[in-house]
């Protein structure tokens, strides 16, 4: 009996440091005392079938834990956002009980270890979910539509605000704004991928083309510098005349999923 007791009581303060992560990496805020929080939760898990109490209470009791666990796990500078973690934290508790509960009526009764491999795999996926969010979020955050304007042509485009761009065109000292092949297509569709790249073309038919000679922004050693009359960057209603832009081959387009890569000047 003993033996139950102490793996109820680590099963159950894993499964509160598991929740109290998760909660953490949802809110992106950073947890304190959550070991004690974690024991606090898990002595009253296990103390709470002796008093038999009605199931409405017993409601009640895991949100007045759930509200002690959450106060002492996250400081809080307003009331929105200590609602939206004990919010996040019941919700994580009914979503482990009730895969538990799935597992059992399934399977039948299993033992308390599988419990954990459960919240492990719950957490697992939520995680990857998280981070999917997340990234999603710092992205949308940086993209911008765009508008090229040369001449006749009215290219619209997504581009990626990176401040990782440093690039400037050592000519004329403006800052580069890079793009693959399929963007630079649309402005010159009569040059060739093979003759971009051999650089076998009539460079005379680009506006102010050039080459210049880069060190860490794109692979290669040069990459072609043309200019564009006009970009306009969509929402707050940006107008750039003149913009310098470069054809990359990096593949910087399967890390930001976009085809155009602000410079960071234009922030």
């Amino acid at each position: 009996m003993k033996i139950v007791i102490e793996q109820s009581l680590a099963i159950n303060i894993f499964l509160n440091l598991l929740i109290l992560k998760m909660v953490s990496r949802i809110m992106r805020r950073k947890t304190r005392l959550s070991f004690l929080s974690g024991i606090i939760g898990a002595i009253l898990a296990l103390i709470e079938p002796i008093w038999n109490i009605q199931p409405l209470l017993k409601i009640c009791l895991m949100i007045c834990t759930s509200f002690i666990m959450i106060l002492i796990s996250f400081k809080y500078i307003s009331l929105k956002e200590f609602m939206l973690s004990l919010s996040l934290f019941m919700l994580a508790t009914f979503l482990f009980g009730g895969a538990c509960q799935v597992v059992n009526q399934t399977f039948g009764n299993f033992p308390l270890f599988i419990v954990a491999i459960i919240a492990l795999v719950i957490f697992a996926l939520v995680n990857i979910i998280t981070k999917f969010v997340n990234h999603h979020r710092r992205m949308s955050k940086f993209t911008y539509n765009l508008t090229f304007i040369d001449g006749d042509k009215v290219i619209r485009e997504e581009g990626y605000l990176d401040s990782g761009n440093v690039l400037y065109d050592t000519i004329t000292k403006k800052p580069v704004v890079l793009i693959t092949y399929d963007v630079f297509r649309k402005f010159y569709d009569n040059i060739s991928l093979v003759s971009l790249v051999t650089k076998e073309f009539n460079s005379s038919s680009i506006k102010n083309g050039h080459y210049i000679k880069i060190n860490s922004v794109g692979k290669g050693t040069s990459i072609l510098i043309f200019t564009v009359d006009q970009l306009k960057v969509e929402g707050d209603e940006r107008m750039y005349k003149n913009v310098s832009l470069g054809v990359s081959f990096s593949g910087f387009e399967k890390s930001f999923g976009k085809n155009v890569l602000l410079h960071c000047d234009f922030s």
